[in-house]
């Protein structure tokens, strides 16, 4: 006997949700924020940069993030900004599969006939 639509749907469902489950678990470290690289004026009276702005100093690497409800930002080297960035694109992949695993599991309760989707 074969198997029923529904159940079809739910085998092909579940086998794509275990394989967002094993890309979930492949992703490594995880930050939130970005990673920018600034140049700056000094301040300084007699320097350079206070008139001309290709004399700027830096470029300096910086990682802002939300932090108590107000931005907070840190310099990094440029090792570990590196880092930074790779976590950051790791939290990114994370958000894309958790919204593609409610997205099936969504559709796996209304083949459960769950009321109120």
């Amino acid at each position: 006997m074969s198997a029923t639509p529904r159940q079809a749907d739910l085998t092909r469902l579940s086998q794509d949700y275990a394989q967002l489950r094993a890309e979930l678990a492949a992703i490594g470290y995880i930050l939130q924020g970005s990673v920018t690289e600034r140049r700056i004026p000094c301040g300084k009276v007699g320097c350079a940069c206070t008139t001309d702005v290709s004399a700027w100093h830096g470029p300096y690497i910086q990682w802002s993030r939300r932090k108590g409800g107000r931005t907070a930002s840190t310099y990094l080297t440029q090792e570990q900004a590196a880092l930074c960035r790779q976590w950051i694109e790791n939290n990114r992949k994370l958000q894309k599969i958790v919204g593609r695993m409610l997205t099936l599991s969504l559709r796996i309760a209304r083949l459960y006939k769950i009321p109120k989707l």
